[in-house]
């Protein structure tokens, strides 16, 4: 395929693809995000903000806010290709993750994949997995079945602000189906609505970039990205203004269907 036409797909139809085949052989969503944040310096929230923003798989890269020093120690065949044999720069990134996916659905354990300092990563105490950021975001275990196994797990102090979210979101969109995508909570109508999810210091809510654009003056005072919304701990959950942008999700998905 054409370099240009490979850098011009979307992160968001990329990533499925790539965990897809990872959990095909029994590896987990969190692996294979600690080696692509090991690879690129993105936390997984921000993987889950580009999926939401249907970056391109080219601006992915580009815009990777810490690549690796190591990742050049990365070598052997990958699609018929050496990858240190890649002349083209932003195609040999794309080359280094299509490496490290292919040995972690081989079996291999997160810290005999990568090169370099991995020896230097952040181990969970709890789960074993191997992570580039101390204390990083990550589920202990397999990922939650239902959105309460998911509040569930979370720190008791948090549980509460969640179910509030939760109830907000549920009454908004009565006719939504509640699941579990990409490890978090979802709500679903033919497609993702609205998402949400729990973090040390805030919850990301991800209604999509057309979204957060709309309400954009109404977000004045919180963090947001082009498709994501952060709302800290320390202060009210807007629960009026989450309502509002729930039911405009699915109002827009619905006229888009007409």
């Amino acid at each position: 395929m054409n370099s240009e036409k490979v850098y011009a797909m979307s992160f968001s139809k990329i990533y499925p693809l790539l965990a897809a085949k990872v959990q095909k052989k029994g590896r987990t969503l969190e692996e294979l995000d600690s080696l692509i944040g090991w690879l690129t310096g993105y936390r997984a929230e921000e993987i889950r903000d580009a999926v939401s923003r249907s970056v391109t798989y080219g601006d992915f890269f580009r815009n990777a806010p810490e690549p690796n020093p190591d990742r050049e120690k990365i070598t052997g065949v990958v699609c018929g290709v050496r990858v240190e044999d890649v002349e083209e720069p932003l195609m040999r990134e794309i080359r280094y993750l299509d490496k490290l996916v292919d040995d972690l659905a081989k079996g291999k354990p997160v810290e005999k994949i990568l090169p370099g300092k991995a020896k230097d990563m952040w181990k969970c105490p709890k789960c074993g997995r191997t992570f580039r950021h101390r204390n990083q975001d990550h589920y202990c275990g397999e990922a939650p079945a239902t959105i309460g196994e998911y509040i569930g797990r979370q720190p008791e102090e948090v549980q509460s602000l969640l179910r509030m979210v939760n109830g907000t979101v549920r009454k908004a969109l009565p006719d939504a189906v509640e699941k579990i995508s990409w490890s978090m909570p979802t709500y679903w109508n033919k497609r993702n609505l609205i998402q949400f999810a729990a973090f040390k210091k805030h919850i990301g809510l991800y209604p999509g970039p057309e979204a957060v654009e709309a309400f954009a003056d109404r977000l004045q005072g919180y963090k947001t990205s082009k498709g994501a919304i952060q709302l800290p701990y320390d202060k009210p959950m807007p629960l009026e203004l989450i309502r509002e942008i729930a039911k405009w999700c699915e109002e827009t998905r619905r006229q888009k269907n007409e």
